[in-house]
């Protein structure tokens, strides 16, 4: 058991305890906030609640192990389980674990956001830019669970209503729009204090006024372009309108304009911070493409198995990946011990805890987007191939440090296809990074170089799976007994805890009749769901 669920168990049973209300009443209180009451400190309190919104709502080391690492990243495989006291790559649901993200997200994270948007202190950018990053926070809950509350989260006088992902999502649009219009780039929005686009950033180094909003005005049409294209297949009509208007209105259009939270002591990187648990390794998708492909991102995504006692030389010094969902005893085979296969790379180590940048939204994704809408037929300038190649080159070019230009058209130029892991029958896919002629297999390549992208967001990357089918993931080496999905199928959503339901049980039911179901086999609404 590692030192986050043993060390924090006591506090994490506490705050449940305390969380469990039947309304946001109780649920909403921060009494160490900073207030917004007085106009004389209120843009110092509103640059604290935000920049504590911004880096908390990234999700801190021990709710982002719970949350995202032992679930949203397996569930795209990036990674895969490599210890045999966790279940959660089987599809079996820890509640304890899920609980410990729920109930920090709404009395922690968007009641600090909320705070900001109903001041009349707050200035006009500061509530939009609030209003933006409560749209990111909750788009990653909507598609992890489906029907959330969502329009009263906050309000402290009413009971919590789960609302319909299809109702969200049209707000989250309304949201979005009133922000990119709204924004005065002439103005600063949020001070140094602003993890992602403050001063002092990298990439994103925002030392003048300008450049702050700018960048969260970018940052807010980029989004609604990742958000429209979610909706694509389920409403085409509307998801092509409002990735047109976001592209009008002025989206990101460099490497120089991606979004990521900067770290420190204070706030760290928290996947870096787990990595050294050695509870997860690269996953059988990872290795079949990123291998297969010779990419030039793998020595940085992943390093090679470093071996152990009593190891075979066969697997040292190589890039090996465990395929998701072995069983305990499939993990104590000299082929998926964690010393035999690859851990994050050096860059996602614990020792770069403190310097390495949180990704949070980029230039690369945007481009991969841009080619699919062009492939959709939307007023797109700029032809599918061309954004897709931009898209890698851009991604090469984020992550690959001094990464020539030949190298880059070698790769776009290349044939190479995925491999097949030891112990699979296939690999992830047959087509190569040289972009088809043939629009089905176009649509293939997009997601997959999407998915390279976007890691290791496994939000991002099992939303996307879901939604397009793209990259052909392995189904799992085994079920959990307690999982309703069937053998050969993908878990499509995380179930409510008792603790959401004992809080609204009504509701709770509500939400799962609209949904069709209860458990992890029923489709969200933007992969074709109710």
């Amino acid at each position: 058991m590692n030192k986050y669920i043993k060390i924090t168990s006591l506090s994490l049973a506490l705050l449940i305890t305390i969380s469990c209300t039947d309304n946001f009443e109780k649920l909403n209180i921060n009494s160490n906030a900073p207030t917004l009451d007085d106009p004389a400190v209120a843009t110092a309190a509103a640059d604290a609640l935000f920049s504590a919104a911004e880096s908390n709502g990234l999700m801190l080391s021990f709710e982002f192990q719970r949350v995202q690492s032992l679930y949203a990243d397996l569930y795209a495989q990036y990674f895969a389980n490599s210890i045999n006291y966790f279940a959660s790559d089987r599809y079996q649901v820890n509640q304890a674990w899920l609980n410990a993200g729920w109930n920090l997200l709404y009395p922690r994270d968007i009641n600090n956001l909320v705070t900001i948007i109903k001041s009349p202190n707050a200035t006009p950018n500061q509530k939009l830019v609030a209003r933006v990053w409560k749209v990111f926070l909750f788009h990653r809950m909507v598609d992890f669970y489906g029907d959330i509350p969502y329009f009263n989260a906050a309000e402290p006088d009413k009971r919590e209503v789960f609302d319909s992902q299809q109702a969200i999502y049209d707000d989250m649009f309304k949201e979005l729009k009133a922000a990119a219009d709204g924004l005065d780039v002439t103005v600063q929005s949020y001070s140094g204090k602003d993890v992602i686009f403050g001063a002092g950033n990298g990439f994103n180094n925002s030392s003048t006024a300008v450049n702050n909003t700018a960048r969260w005005k970018t940052f807010t049409n980029t989004l609604r372009m990742r958000l429209a294209m979610r909706i694509s297949k389920v409403d085409p009509v509307r998801a092509k309108k409002e990735f047109e208007e976001a592209m009008t209105s002025g989206g990101m259009s460099a490497n120089s304009e991606l979004a990521q939270a900067r770290v420190n002591a204070l706030r760290p990187n928290a996947l870096n911070q787990i990595t050294d648990f050695n509870e997860f390794r690269m996953g059988a998708t990872s290795e079949s493409i990123l291998t297969g492909y010779e990419d030039p991102r793998l020595p940085v995504f992943f390093r090679p198995a470093v071996g152990g006692t009593g190891t075979s030389a066969a697997y040292v010094g190589r890039y090996n990946g465990i395929q998701n969902g072995l069983n305990p005893s499939d993990l104590t085979q000299p082929e998926n011990l964690a010393s035999n296969n690859s851990n994050v790379g050096v860059i996602f180590g614990t020792a770069n805890s403190f310097t390495n940048s949180r990704i949070v939204l980029t230039y690369a994704e945007q481009c991969f987007l841009m080619a699919e809408a062009s492939l959709n037929g939307w007023a797109v300038t700029g032809s599918a191939k061309e954004w897709y190649e931009r898209g890698v080159t851009a991604s090469m070019q984020q992550h690959v440090a001094g990464v020539a230009t030949p190298a880059i058209t070698a790769y776009l130029n290349s044939v190479k296809v995925p491999l097949t892991p030891v112990g699979l029958s296939r690999p992830i896919s047959t087509l190569p990074p040289r972009f088809s002629g043939i629009i089905s297999e176009q649509r293939e390549q997009i997601a997959i170089q999407k998915w390279i992208a976007v890691y290791p967001d496994g939000f991002e990357g099992w939303s996307e799976f879901r939604r397009t089918g793209f990259p052909r993931l392995y189904t799992p080496a085994n079920y959990d007994p307690s999982s309703d999905v069937k053998s050969g199928d993908f878990i499509q959503r995380l179930p409510y805890t008792d603790d959401m339901r004992n809080r609204n049980v009504d509701g709770v039911k509500a939400a799962e009749n609209r949904m069709g179901g209860a458990g992890q086999s029923v489709r969200l609404w933007f992969a074709g769901g109710k």
